[in-house]
């Protein structure tokens, strides 16, 4: 009789083994679709505006929308410095400390974001003064 409850025991454990080993390899699988089903955002693309208060994703991007992500190495389009010098929390990581060399990656967050369809031009919104950024094309 002893040996019959083992069995049954054995039988169990193999059971949510597999079951456990399923539900680990789909939370895996949702993962890489998400992942790989990013759409970059490109020149015909319209940014409505966001608020954006979260950090970059691992690879550098910034999710706008799910599933649209912007590259943050855009150029900054260097223009009336003279207002940008006002802020020092700025123009001290923008232009003078630039990590990334003077991108979107520089800037801290929060802002707001937006760009119009076939345009180029991202605009950011920042303590009040309009920065733009060139959106760099992927060749």
């Amino acid at each position: 009789m002893a040996k019959k409850k083992k069995h049954k025991s054995r039988w169990r454990y193999y059971y949510w083994l597999m079951v456990m080993i399923i539900f680990i390899a789909l939370i895996f699988l949702v993962r890489f679709v998400l992942n790989s089903s990013k759409i970059y955002v490109d020149k015909s693309t319209s940014i409505n505006p966001y608020y954006i208060e979260w950090d970059l994703e691992k690879d550098g991007s910034l999710r706008i929308n799910e599933p649209y992500f912007l590259d943050t190495h855009c150029t900054f389009i260097e223009k009336d410095l003279d207002k940008l010098k006002v802020d020092s929390s700025i123009y001290v990581p923008l232009v003078l400390e630039a990590k990334f060399g003077g991108t979107l990656q520089d800037i801290e967050r929060p802002y707001l974001i937006w760009k119009h369809a076939n345009n180029d031009t991202i605009h950011v919104l920042k303590n009040n003064i309009l920065l733009n950024f060139k959106l760099n094309s992927k060749n």
